[in-house]
Formats: C-alpha cells, structure tokens, sequence
C-alpha cells in the first residue's frame, strides 16, 4: 500500500540471485546487536504516485479471498466474527528477482498493521520494480493515509534476505495549535537487511498518526496504485518466514499466521497474470507466493 514513483527510466541496480531461496539466511531478532545505520536520507515519495487509491480501503476486493492489488496472508479473517487489536507483526522475505519486457512493471513486498478493512496502514518494505532498463529495488515506508518515504541508501538487492517489524509504542500527546493538544498513535517501524547485516528504524516523528485501529496484520505482495492499479512485475516466486504477529488474543505474544483465522490472499492482476499463495508452512510462520500469467 505504500506510494510508488511511476518510473519510465531507472537506475539499474545489477542483480544475480533466486527470487525464492528454499534455505534463506536464519534473520537475528530485530533489535538484537546489529549495526544500525543513521546516515540513510528519507526522501518523499510524490502523492501523485500513491500505492493506495486516496477513497476507500486499500486492499481492493474482488470476491473471497481474492484482491486486485495484494497476495499474502492477512488476519483476522473477514467475517471470521473474531475482532482483535494488534499491536504489532513482524517477517521476513528475499528480495525477489523480476523479469520484464519494455514495459515497466511493479511489485511491493511489506508487511504492516491495518488496510485489510479499514482506510489505514502502517507499513515498511521493498520495491522491486522492472523497467526499460532493468531492475530497480529500494526500501520504504508508509502510514497511510500519509505520504510514503524511500530510505535512500538502504541496500537492497535480489537475494537478500529482508526482515521487517511494524510495531505500536502507545499514544502521546502532540501539540496541534498554540492551544490546543491531541493524542496521537506512536509506531516503531524497522527494517533489516540480514544478508548485509545492516539495520534501521524510522524515527517515531515520521510514524506518528492522528489514529489507528490496529484490526489486521498483513504479509503481503502487492501491485502499487498510480491512479491504476499498476502491473504486476513477474517475480517468479516469493517466499516469506518467520511471520509473527502480537495482539490482545495473544496476550501480547509474538504468535504465527496460523494462530488466528487467516485469509490467504490470491491477487488477480487487472493487467493479466495472477499472483497465488501456497500453504501455510513451518508451524504456520512461512509461505511463498508465485506469479503466473
């Protein structure tokens, strides 16, 4: 759900790896001793180029478990009757290596809180996109409605194992005229690149929102929106591990996918091509998503 740039010409970033790894790098906890990187500039992503339509919720529905714009898992399942409040969720993916023709083509992978049914998210990723001149990753966040922001100068590249961690760190009270206060919803969003051993978390200035209501926890391969959905990149297959989420169901502890009633997501690109996700695996912590035309 993140803002994409619409790029028609890009800055190729050489790659030789397996969109899918079958062994992927075991990813130390987020926040374990690691190097944390500060010098990574946060640029804007134009809003001329929103990954969500601006009306409505972000995961545009088609029929049961189907969407035009995201693959993956998400929880609580709609119209499961089971109603939580997440707190926070967490995974990790490879970075996929696309493949194209002359025309540009798109693919977000993430993992966040909400827009599954409700018109927020809060969200952090990679971008793999496909151009003119080959291919094109960088990392991102987003909090939704709000803009989106690449991390300029987070290494990203095809094989690299990513993991990601969106969680709520409460409320403060954030001054909005001379005399007058609101509060506002406090996240702490992480991403790290485990194959390069390097790691960064988006200072809470930039992750802080008017309100949240933290109803669903996504891991998702989405088409971005411009004004359209945008056309799917051919990513071959993706794999996801060590999907977690924490929520009161789950007395604040870190608990798999299969831990509450999931949806298993099968995007059906607009443009032609369908992106499916297989089973839950590995106690429910882990599964791929494969493109197809």
């Amino acid at each position: 759900m993140k803002s994409t740039k619409r790029i028609l010409a890009a800055v190729v970033l050489a790659s030789s790896a397996l969109g899918l790894q079958t062994n992927p790098p075991a990813p130390a906890p987020i926040g374990s001793n690691r190097p944390s990187q500060t010098g990574y500039v946060l640029k804007p992503i134009p809003f001329s180029a929103v990954h969500h339509q601006q009306s409505g919720f972000p995961r545009i529905r088609l029929w049961e478990s189907t969407s035009a714009n995201w693959s993956g898992y998400a929880v609580p399942r709609e119209g499961s009757g089971v109603t939580d409040t997440f707190s926070g969720v967490e995974g990790t993916w490879t970075v996929p290596l696309v493949t194209g023709n002359d025309e540009t083509t798109y693919a977000s992978t993430w993992v966040g809180l909400d827009g599954y049914d409700d018109d927020t998210v809060e969200q952090t990723g990679t971008e793999q996109d496909w151009t003119a001149e080959g291919q094109q990753n960088y990392a991102w966040f987003e909090m939704y409605p709000g803009g989106a922001y690449e991390i300029v100068g987070f290494p990203v590249d095809p094989g690299d194992a990513i993991s990601a961690q969106v969680r709520y760190v409460g409320t403060e009270s954030v001054r909005i005229s001379k005399n007058r206060s609101e509060l506002e919803s406090v996240f702490q969003l992480t991403i790290v690149n485990n194959t390069k051993n390097v790691s960064f978390a988006i200072p809470t200035s930039y992750t802080t929102i008017p309100s949240a209501a933290r109803a669903s926890a996504e891991w998702v391969l989405e088409a971005p929106w411009s004004g359209e959905i945008l056309p799917l990149a051919d990513y071959g297959a993706a794999g996801f591990s060590d999907c977690n989420a924490t929520s009161t169901r789950s007395s604040g502890q870190p608990k798999p996918v299969s831990f509450w009633p999931y949806d298993p997501l099968t995007m059906i690109d607009p443009s032609g091509g369908q992106a499916t996700p297989s089973v839950l695996l590995d106690n429910g912590t882990a599964f791929s998503v494969s493109w197809s035309q």
